[in-house]
């Protein structure tokens, strides 16, 4: 019976002691008396009012910048749009220069002969005569046909153009040749064209020449123009300038 009045008049005072230290504290922590009087009597000790709320902590600093994300799939291709309606049509532009005379009526000769077979070894072949229109313009020369030199020795022949008896100053002569080193048996007649620009050619009537004669160095010599195939003469005037190459 002691040690029951005993126990309960412990609770009495823990009860009087949890009241009394639910007040705002003016003291040393109470923390100690609460652990003695819940090990004296457990169940006996009441909590204590909650307390005020805590203020707000202070805003925490932005975060780093996050990596960009990946690349959305592209997005599939817009109809086509309607068609425009047409301009205004504009106004009718100013008339061009006049071509030059020369150009709108192009002066070009073409003097053909068929299988001429000419065996002359030096002189005029064939003439190609030609109206020149104006003093400052170029004269343009071609031949096309077949020549041969065949000799029992080493011998060359040069072909060539003259314009009124003349051969061509400026830039060059212009001509060609064939070389043979004395085979007799080796008789080929071969197309050839040579072809060139001659300067200060005279305005007016032209005698376009087609000429052969020995190559310097060599004398002799059998030559042949023409043989069983056409030949031609095309001369032309052209409003260019000759320049001599120097490479």
């Amino acid at each position: 019976m002691a040690n029951w009045t005993q126990a309960l008049t412990i609770c009495v005072l823990c009860f009087l002691g949890t009241r009394v230290w639910s007040a705002p504290p003016e003291g040393p922590d109470d923390s100690e008396n609460e652990v003695q009087c819940k090990q004296t009597c457990p169940g006996c000790c009441p909590m204590g009012a909650p307390g005020m709320p805590g203020r707000n902590g202070v805003p925490g600093q932005n975060g780093y910048p996050g990596s960009n994300g990946f690349d959305g799939i592209a997005g599939k291709g817009g109809t086509r749009g309607v068609r425009g309606v047409n301009g205004i049509r504009g106004q009718k532009g100013e008339p061009g220069d006049s071509a030059p005379d020369l150009v709108a009526s192009q002066n070009i000769k073409h003097c053909v002969w068929d299988r001429i077979k000419d065996d002359r070894d030096s002189g005029t072949i064939k003439i190609c005569r030609f109206h020149k229109r104006q003093m400052n313009t170029t004269m343009h020369v071609t031949w096309n046909g077949s020549l041969r030199v065949l000799s029992t020795k080493e011998c060359c022949k040069r072909w060539y153009f003259t314009f009124n008896g003349r051969e061509c100053l400026t830039p060059v002569p212009i001509d060609g040749l064939t070389f043979t080193n004395g085979a007799e048996s080796v008789n080929i007649h071969r197309v050839t064209t040579i072809e060139g620009l001659c300067e200060n050619v005279p305005q007016g009537p032209v005698d376009v020449a087609f000429n052969v004669q020995d190559c310097r160095g060599y004398s002799g010599g059998d030559a042949y123009t023409g043989w069983n195939s056409v030949s031609r003469i095309i001369a032309e005037e052209l409003p260019v300038t000759a320049e001599e190459g120097t490479e």
